[in-house]
Protein backbone atom coordinates (compact mmCIF):
# COMPACT_ATOMS: atom_id res chain seq x y z
CA UNK A 1 0.00 0.00 0.00
CA UNK A 2 2.63 2.38 0.78
CA UNK A 3 4.37 2.49 -2.83
CA UNK A 4 0.30 3.76 -4.15
CA UNK A 5 1.09 7.04 -2.18
CA UNK A 6 4.17 7.92 -4.75
CA UNK A 7 3.34 5.80 -8.18
CA UNK A 8 -0.33 5.18 -9.92
CA UNK A 9 -0.67 2.28 -11.64
CA UNK A 10 0.80 2.87 -14.97
CA UNK A 11 -2.30 2.52 -16.92
CA UNK A 12 -3.76 5.05 -15.84
CA UNK A 13 -0.75 7.59 -16.03
CA UNK A 14 -1.77 9.30 -19.55
CA UNK A 15 -5.47 9.19 -18.64
CA UNK A 16 -4.67 11.17 -14.97
CA UNK A 17 -2.36 13.60 -16.75
CA UNK A 18 -5.05 14.30 -19.03
CA UNK A 19 -7.59 15.31 -16.80
CA UNK A 20 -5.48 16.46 -14.00
CA UNK A 21 -6.12 20.12 -14.22
CA UNK A 22 -9.99 19.23 -13.57
CA UNK A 23 -9.65 16.58 -10.95
CA UNK A 24 -6.73 18.34 -8.90
CA UNK A 25 -3.41 18.10 -7.41
CA UNK A 26 -1.51 14.86 -7.78
CA UNK A 27 0.27 15.85 -4.56
CA UNK A 28 -2.01 16.65 -1.49
CA UNK A 29 -2.53 19.79 0.20
CA UNK A 30 -2.92 19.56 3.96
CA UNK A 31 -5.08 22.38 6.09
CA UNK A 32 -5.48 21.66 9.97
CA UNK A 33 -8.13 23.50 11.28
CA UNK A 34 -7.68 26.37 14.52
CA UNK A 35 -9.43 24.73 17.67
CA UNK A 36 -12.74 25.40 17.94
CA UNK A 37 -15.24 27.76 15.43
CA UNK A 38 -15.49 27.85 11.81
CA UNK A 39 -13.92 24.33 11.14
CA UNK A 40 -15.92 22.88 14.01
CA UNK A 41 -19.46 24.30 12.86
CA UNK A 42 -18.40 22.56 9.41
CA UNK A 43 -17.82 19.27 10.87
CA UNK A 44 -20.79 19.61 11.95
CA UNK A 45 -22.89 20.50 9.31
CA UNK A 46 -21.37 17.74 7.26
CA UNK A 47 -23.29 15.46 9.32
CA UNK A 48 -26.87 16.89 7.51
CA UNK A 49 -25.05 15.87 3.92
CA UNK A 50 -26.38 13.57 1.63
CA UNK A 51 -23.76 11.03 2.42
CA UNK A 52 -23.36 6.95 1.69
CA UNK A 53 -21.83 5.20 4.49
CA UNK A 54 -19.39 2.48 4.91
CA UNK A 55 -18.29 1.02 7.57
CA UNK A 56 -19.33 0.59 11.00
CA UNK A 57 -16.57 1.26 13.32
CA UNK A 58 -13.51 3.34 13.37
CA UNK A 59 -13.55 7.15 13.70
CA UNK A 60 -15.53 9.01 11.03
CA UNK A 61 -13.62 10.40 7.66
CA UNK A 62 -16.12 12.19 5.11
CA UNK A 63 -14.66 12.13 0.87
CA UNK A 64 -16.03 14.09 -1.72
CA UNK A 65 -16.04 12.53 -4.52
CA UNK A 66 -16.70 12.99 -8.47
CA UNK A 67 -18.13 9.46 -10.68
CA UNK A 68 -16.17 10.53 -12.99
CA UNK A 69 -12.95 11.38 -11.29
CA UNK A 70 -9.48 8.91 -11.13
CA UNK A 71 -7.82 10.48 -8.23
CA UNK A 72 -11.51 9.50 -6.30
CA UNK A 73 -11.49 5.98 -7.97
CA UNK A 74 -7.65 5.70 -7.01
CA UNK A 75 -8.35 6.88 -2.92
CA UNK A 76 -11.70 5.09 -2.95
CA UNK A 77 -9.69 2.14 -3.65
CA UNK A 78 -7.25 2.61 -1.06
CA UNK A 79 -9.76 3.18 2.12
CA UNK A 80 -11.51 -0.16 1.42
CA UNK A 81 -9.00 -2.15 3.45
CA UNK A 82 -9.07 0.45 6.40
CA UNK A 83 -12.72 0.49 6.29
CA UNK A 84 -13.27 -3.35 6.38
CA UNK A 85 -10.65 -3.66 9.39
CA UNK A 86 -12.42 -1.08 11.04
CA UNK A 87 -10.14 1.52 11.17
CA UNK A 88 -12.41 4.20 9.73
CA UNK A 89 -15.97 4.83 8.60
CA UNK A 90 -16.37 6.56 5.95
CA UNK A 91 -18.74 9.01 4.64
CA UNK A 92 -19.05 9.50 0.72
CA UNK A 93 -20.09 12.93 -0.18
CA UNK A 94 -20.73 12.21 -4.26
CA UNK A 95 -20.95 15.74 -6.24
CA UNK A 96 -21.37 15.72 -10.03
CA UNK A 97 -19.32 18.67 -12.05
CA UNK A 98 -16.23 17.18 -13.87
CA UNK A 99 -17.78 15.98 -17.01
CA UNK A 100 -20.89 18.11 -17.81
CA UNK A 101 -23.86 16.12 -18.95
CA UNK A 102 -22.13 12.85 -17.37
CA UNK A 103 -20.81 13.34 -13.92
CA UNK A 104 -24.45 14.86 -12.62
CA UNK A 105 -26.25 12.04 -14.55
CA UNK A 106 -24.25 9.39 -13.31
CA UNK A 107 -24.40 11.13 -9.56
CA UNK A 108 -27.75 10.76 -9.43
CA UNK A 109 -28.50 7.61 -10.61
CA UNK A 110 -26.04 6.23 -7.62
CA UNK A 111 -27.76 7.79 -4.82
CA UNK A 112 -31.37 7.49 -6.18
CA UNK A 113 -30.38 3.64 -6.42
CA UNK A 114 -31.61 0.94 -4.03
CA UNK A 115 -28.92 0.43 -2.74
CA UNK A 116 -26.72 3.49 -3.44
CA UNK A 117 -23.37 2.21 -1.96
CA UNK A 118 -23.50 -0.83 -3.79
CA UNK A 119 -24.23 0.97 -6.85
CA UNK A 120 -21.17 3.14 -5.73
CA UNK A 121 -19.19 0.48 -5.94
CA UNK A 122 -20.33 -0.98 -8.89
CA UNK A 123 -19.21 2.50 -10.80
CA UNK A 124 -15.55 2.19 -8.91
CA UNK A 125 -15.19 -1.42 -10.32
CA UNK A 126 -16.44 -0.59 -13.97
CA UNK A 127 -13.98 2.36 -13.49
CA UNK A 128 -11.78 2.56 -16.86
CA UNK A 129 -10.59 4.84 -19.65
CA UNK A 130 -13.37 4.98 -22.34
CA UNK A 131 -12.09 6.97 -25.86
CA UNK A 132 -8.95 8.19 -23.56
CA UNK A 133 -11.17 9.68 -20.88
CA UNK A 134 -11.84 7.87 -17.27
CA UNK A 135 -15.18 7.43 -16.57
CA UNK A 136 -17.00 5.42 -13.59
CA UNK A 137 -19.32 2.26 -14.58
CA UNK A 138 -22.68 4.02 -13.43
CA UNK A 139 -25.61 4.46 -15.36
CA UNK A 140 -26.77 7.80 -16.76
CA UNK A 141 -29.75 9.40 -14.56
CA UNK A 142 -33.07 9.97 -16.45
CA UNK A 143 -34.09 13.23 -16.61
CA UNK A 144 -36.83 13.31 -13.83
CA UNK A 145 -34.09 11.38 -11.82
CA UNK A 146 -31.43 13.75 -12.14
CA UNK A 147 -33.73 16.44 -11.24
CA UNK A 148 -34.74 15.28 -8.34
CA UNK A 149 -31.41 14.44 -7.45
CA UNK A 150 -29.78 17.79 -8.44
CA UNK A 151 -30.44 20.09 -5.26
CA UNK A 152 -28.81 16.90 -3.50
CA UNK A 153 -26.00 17.45 -5.35
CA UNK A 154 -25.39 21.22 -5.59
CA UNK A 155 -25.71 21.62 -2.05
CA UNK A 156 -22.77 18.88 -1.85
CA UNK A 157 -20.64 21.23 -3.97
CA UNK A 158 -21.76 24.01 -2.41
CA UNK A 159 -20.27 22.86 0.82
CA UNK A 160 -17.07 21.46 -1.06
CA UNK A 161 -16.65 24.83 -2.66
CA UNK A 162 -17.28 26.94 0.16
CA UNK A 163 -14.54 24.88 2.69
CA UNK A 164 -12.15 24.83 -0.22
CA UNK A 165 -12.51 28.52 -0.98
CA UNK A 166 -11.22 29.49 2.33
CA UNK A 167 -8.29 26.74 2.29
CA UNK A 168 -4.96 28.71 1.31
CA UNK A 169 -3.36 27.14 -1.99
CA UNK A 170 -5.51 24.66 -2.90
CA UNK A 171 -8.11 25.98 -5.46
CA UNK A 172 -8.90 28.99 -7.39
CA UNK A 173 -11.58 31.11 -6.58
CA UNK A 174 -14.94 29.96 -7.80
CA UNK A 175 -13.31 26.32 -8.24
CA UNK A 176 -13.28 23.26 -6.20
CA UNK A 177 -11.19 20.14 -6.42
CA UNK A 178 -11.52 16.52 -5.86
CA UNK A 179 -10.93 14.25 -4.03
CA UNK A 180 -11.36 15.84 -0.70
CA UNK A 181 -10.96 14.45 2.59
CA UNK A 182 -12.17 16.22 5.94
CA UNK A 183 -10.96 14.20 8.99
CA UNK A 184 -10.48 14.88 13.17
CA UNK A 185 -7.32 14.22 14.79
CA UNK A 186 -6.69 15.67 17.97
CA UNK A 187 -9.73 17.44 18.33
CA UNK A 188 -8.78 19.34 15.38
CA UNK A 189 -10.23 19.21 11.75
CA UNK A 190 -7.91 18.58 8.99
CA UNK A 191 -8.47 18.95 4.94
CA UNK A 192 -6.59 16.50 2.52
CA UNK A 193 -7.01 18.02 -1.31
CA UNK A 194 -6.12 15.37 -3.77
CA UNK A 195 -4.36 12.28 -2.66
CA UNK A 196 -3.45 11.74 0.79
CA UNK A 197 0.58 11.53 1.84
CA UNK A 198 1.91 8.79 3.68
CA UNK A 199 1.84 11.09 7.26
CA UNK A 200 -1.63 11.84 6.48
CA UNK A 201 -2.56 7.79 5.59
CA UNK A 202 -1.44 7.17 9.21
CA UNK A 203 -3.50 9.90 10.82
CA UNK A 204 -6.40 8.40 8.67
CA UNK A 205 -5.92 5.04 9.33
CA UNK A 206 -4.74 5.43 13.09
CA UNK A 207 -1.41 3.30 11.76
CA UNK A 208 1.29 5.30 13.68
Amino acid sequence: MKACFHHLHRTWVYALLALCLLCGPTLSLAAPAAPGGEDLNFWQALKHTHYIAEGSRGPVVYLFMDPNCPYCHELFSWLQNPVSAGQMRLRLILVGYLIPGNSAAKAASILAAKDPLRALKANEDGFRVRDGRPEGAAPLADASTLAKMRPILERNYRFLQGKQSLLPGSAPEGSATVPFLVYREKGAVHYVVGLPNNAQWKALTGSR
